[in-house]
């Protein structure tokens, strides 16, 4: 991180219209691309909003428009982004990646001492899990920001099943705030899964009610409920839900020498790391040893089995990658923390043995020896897996990108073949008809898909090429396309893509970072049905305010697709947006002259917005009649 942003900017030097301005060398981390086109964009974006005073609900840079907030992998809710939010990226990004690391760190090492491991095993453990392979190659990703709270939960959750208490509760309720607003649906799963199978055993073991504790995660689902609700209504209408362009994988068995060789060939460097550190897993066989006479190491030895069963190629992972909408593989977070329990356990039996025998130096030096040989085992693996970036590498503009900056009227642009990759228009402030991620909008698709043939490119997903324009570029007029965007080594005119694809474009910018063709047969983005004028008044990213006069009875129709949370308001009243999901805004308007507005109020904030603070009142009447302590031993 002293080197710059822990972020691979340099893969915009094989990328227009970035390329004639990067230096050209080897990209550093091209499998890490996601954090340059999405995650930082979309940061970027929201901060601009909320430095307008506006809550960054609606993105109208992707897919003619789509929700932002609802997108749980914005994880704009998520503490540990806030850096990156309040202070920008320049400044906060790397801050975010490094309290990723203690968060995972400092969690596991509370939740291993919680669970009456001595301080230099837990130690060994967290560092097991904070800096384990997935872990760091994850780091750029929402994956990391839901699972650092992980041991948190496990640890509140064992704490309000043993003694519910004020702390536990709010703990409790806290830590799975933490981690349902990490921003990674598969992530959270796995971890719900991991913890009511953890509870359920505490308290079968323990026999002890269970019901304080499903009460504290409740009452935490009903803190995160204003990012929760949005995600589930977004999930109905994304891509993930219809399976559109999933393409379901497990991980090779020869891939489990990554636990110790985590450069291996011919493996994909990020889904498949694994390091765990060959000192940890010396420790978790002998953590193995006690597994009759501890229940938890029966536990977490069962769970690192379920887990490796789920990754790698074996029926059940095979059924699981079929049969689910579910990346399994994405456990493989979730597996060090297992084998950090098991390594804990196994250091602490080592130390036990050797007090034994009065080796009381030895037993000592154990445990800083350990946690030294970890980390230096599992840093060493993790040089060279991100790359790194200079802050001003963020703002780097273009010509091609100043020239379309001074068209002040709303339109959107389409980039041909690969240039300007998929969201990366957004931290532009283009309104691009594409957009690439696991919870893009369905309904759009078939709207994009009349513009032209969406292909994958060996570099990229959804792919439109010149030749692959749909003829007329009726699509292109309707849905506000005043741009497309041409990579600057094509060969052929504007004249001959026109007669060739039955277009109407003039070239109004070449330059090395590309080309500019204009489609002069565009419509406006708000148009009339019959005779009247449209201004638009002022426009933001979920508000539009429009001031129509129409000769007669007419449509007014608005080129921005429709989504549930959308409201029309006329001359101050609510009106009926005629459109299903997907399709251009119409409302009717009588004759005259009207004030139109149209508001992105989505229910299901307001409804999450209700259940947060019901959940916080509860939470305050709990932590009044709960005790503070339990006098009773553990």
């Amino acid at each position: 991180m002293s080197r710059g942003l822990l972020l691979s900017e340099d893969v915009k030097s094989k990328v227009w219209p970035w390329a004639p301005y990067f230096p050209q060398a080897e990209i550093a981390a091209p499998a890490l691309s996601d954090p340059v086109w999405q995650f930082v964009p979309w940061i970027q974006f929201a901060r601009r909003e909320l430095l307008a005073g506006r809550l960054p609900l609606w993105n109208p840079h992707q897919s003619g428009g789509a929700p932002l907030l609802a997108n749980a992998q914005s994880a704009l809710g998520s503490p540990l982004l806030w850096p990156a939010l309040l202070l920008g990226v320049e400044a906060g990004w790397n801050l975010s990646l490094l309290l990723r690391v203690l968060v995972a760190l400092a969690s596991a090492y509370a939740w291993l001492r919680d669970a009456g491991r001595s301080p230099a095993a837990a130690l060994a453990g967290g560092l097991a899990f904070a800096l384990s392979g997935p872990f760091v190659a994850w780091l750029e990703h929402p994956q990391t920001l839901t699972a650092a709270a992980i041991p948190l939960v496990l640890m509140f959750l064992r704490r309000s099943c043993h003694r519910p208490t004020r702390g536990a509760l709010l703990g409790l309720a806290l830590a799975i705030y933490a981690v349902a607003s990490g921003g990674h649906p598969e992530t959270l799963l796995m971890a719900v899964l991991l913890a009511a199978a953890a509870l359920l055993a505490e308290s079968r073991a323990r026999r002890r009610a269970s019901g304080p504790a499903v009460a504290g995660a409740l009452l935490g689902a009903g803190l995160a409920a204003p990012l929760l609700l949005p995600f589930v209504e977004y999930f109905h209408w994304s891509a993930a839900r219809s399976g559109t362009g999933r393409r379901p994988f497990v991980l090779a068995t020869a891939d489990l020498v990554r636990f110790v060789l985590p450069h291996r060939t011919g493996s994909n460097v990020i889904e498949a790391a694994a390091t765990v550190s060959v000192a940890i897993l010396g420790l978790a066989a002998v953590g193995l040893t006690r597994i009759r006479r501890e229940p938890g190491v029966a536990f977490w030895a069962v769970a690192a089995a379920a887990i490796l069963l789920a990754v790698y190629d074996d029926p059940v992972s095979r059924g699981l990658a079929l049969g689910t909408p579910v990346h399994w593989t994405r456990a493989l977070l979730l597996l060090p923390l297992a084998l950090g329990y098991l390594g804990a356990a196994g250091l602490d039996a080592i130390r036990g043995a050797l007090l034994a025998r009065g080796a009381a130096w030895p037993a000592r030096a154990a445990g800083p020896v350990a946690a030294a040989l970890i980390a230096a085992e599992l840093l060493s693996a993790a040089r060279g897996v991100h790359g790194h970036s200079a802050p001003r590498d963020l703002a780097l503009a273009t010509p091609l990108l100043a020239r379309l900056a001074v068209d002040a009227e709303p339109f959107r642009v389409l980039p041909l073949h690969t240039f300007l990759p998929p969201d990366s228009a957004t931290a532009a402030g283009l309104d691009d008809v594409r957009g690439y991620d696991a919870l893009s909008p369905a309904p759009w698709r078939p709207r994009l898909e009349a513009m032209g043939r969406v292909e994958r490119a060996p570099t990229q997903d959804e792919v439109i090429e010149p030749w692959g324009l749909t003829p007329g570029g009726a699509a292109l007029d309707f849905w506000n396309v005043k741009y497309l965007l041409l990579h600057p080594q094509f060969g052929f005119g504007v004249a001959e893509l026109s007669a060739r694809r039955g277009l109407d474009l003039e070239e109004v910018y070449s330059g090395p970072d590309g080309r500019i063709l204009r489609n002069r047969r565009v419509l406006p983005r708000a148009r009339l049905s019959g005779p009247g004028e449209v201004s638009l008044e002022s426009r933001s990213a979920g508000a539009w305010t429009f001031r129509v006069h129409a000769e007669g009875a007419a449509e007014l129709t608005v080129a921005n697709p429709m989504f549930p949370g959308w409201r029309a308001r006329v001359d101050g009243r609510d009106t009926v947006l005629r459109a299903q999901p997907g399709e251009a805004m119409t409302l009717s308007l009588e004759a005259g002259t009207h004030d139109v507005e149209l508001l992105y109020r989505p229910a299901s904030f307001r409804w999450g917005l209700a259940a947060a603070a019901a959940a916080g009142v509860l939470l305050a009447a709990a932590w009044r009649r709960l005790p503070a302590a339990d006098p009773r031993p553990s």
